[in-house]
């Protein structure tokens, strides 16, 4: 499988999910996931797919400076860089 992600202009992420068959490889080392047991259909390389159940995709995002996430990070923060330096101070 091959994931493929894009930000859009509206800042939502599109995920797309392909077959990779890696027929450039050895047959042995090939992809050839079947699509349907009723048929024996196989999936072609290139061709968009769901992910199999059970299976977790982890998608790591960087927020913009301006975030909302952002902006409680530095508030959270700030109190415990405060704390820091009166503790220094104090030594």
């Amino acid at each position: 499988m091959y994931v493929e992600d894009k930000v859009l202009p509206d800042g939502a992420i599109e995920i797309k999910v392909t077959h990779r068959q890696n027929a450039h490889m050895p047959a042995r080392l090939q992809n050839r996931r079947i699509k349907s047991q009723d048929e024996q259909t196989h999936y072609t390389d290139d061709e968009a797919c769901d992910l199999p159940a059970g299976t977790r995709l982890d998608v790591r995002v960087q927020m913009p400076e301006d975030s909302i996430w952002n902006q409680k990070q530095v508030l959270v923060s700030a109190p415990q860089q405060e704390h820091s330096a009166t503790s220094a101070v104090n030594k």
